[in-house]
C-alpha cells in the first residue's frame, strides 16, 4: 500500500501542477472583452463644417442710379451728372474663414448644434451701362469720378439684394442642407443664426 501510494503522488502532484498551470496561462491570455460601442462625432462636425460652405444663394438684381455733383466757380454753379443702369449677380452667403461656425455634438442623443454667423456678400458680378452724361469743361467726367461712381454702384447692388431678401434666402438654404446632411447620418440638427432665433425646422 505504501508503494502504491509512493507510486501515484508523484503523479497526482504532476497532475495538480498541470492543471494549476494550464488555468494561470488561461486566464493571463483570455481576450480583452469587447469595448462598448461608442458613437463617434467626429464624421458629423467634418460633414457640418463642409455643408456650412456650400449654403450659398446668388440673386439677380437690376438698378438704376443717377450720380450728379456740382462745382463752383464764380459765383457759378457747374453741374456734371451720370446715370448709371447697374445689373449683376450678388452671391450670398457665409464667410467661414473669417466668422467661423460653431458645431457641438451631444453623441447620447445625437443631436448636433450648429451655430453660424451672420450672411455676408461672398461676391458680386455687375454689368454697366453708362448713358445720359452731361458734363464741361469747368467740371468734366473724370477716370476717378467712374471708378467712384462704379464702386457706389456695386454698393448699390449689395443693399439692393439685400433688400430682396438675400439674408433670409441664405439662412433657410443652410437650414436646409445642414439639416438634410444631419438627417443622413442619423443625426438630428439645430442651426442658429448670429444675432438671430433659431431657424424654423425645415420638413
Amino acid at each position: 500500500m505504501r508503494r502504491a501510494t509512493a507510486f501515484l503522488l508523484p503523479w497526482l502532484l504532476a497532475i495538480v501542477f498541470a492543471g494549476t498551470t494550464f488555468l494561470l496561462l488561461r486566464a493571463r491570455w483570455r481576450p480583452a472583452a469587447a469595448p462598448a460601442p461608442s458613437v463617434s462625432s467626429a464624421p458629423v462636425v467634418m460633414a457640418m463644417n463642409k455643408i456650412a460652405r456650400l449654403a450659398t444663394v446668388d440673386v439677380q438684381v437690376t438698378d438704376v442710379v443717377r450720380y450728379e455733383e456740382f462745382k463752383s466757380f464764380l459765383f457759378m454753379t457747374f453741374p456734371k451728372s451720370a446715370t448709371l443702369r447697374v445689373r449683376g449677380s450678388v452671391l450670398g452667403g457665409f464667410d467661414l474663414d473669417r466668422d467661423g461656425v460653431s458645431v457641438t455634438t451631444h453623441p447620447d442623443t445625437r443631436r448636433v448644434e450648429i451655430r453660424m454667423p451672420r450672411p455676408s456678400i461672398l461676391a458680386i458680378d455687375p454689368k454697366l451701362e453708362w448713358f445720359d452724361e452731361k458734363s464741361g469743361i469747368i467740371n468734366p467726367i473724370t477716370p476717378d469720378d467712374r471708378n467712384r461712381w462704379m464702386a457706389w454702384a456695386r454698393t448699390s447692388l449689395a443693399r439692393a439684394a439685400r433688400q430682396a431678401g438675400m439674408d433670409a434666402r441664405a439662412q433657410e438654404q443652410a437650414t436646409r442642407l445642414l439639416s438634410g446632411a444631419a438627417d443622413a447620418l442619423g443625426w438630428k440638427a439645430q442651426v442658429t443664426f448670429a444675432g438671430g432665433s433659431p431657424a424654423a425646422p425645415l420638413p
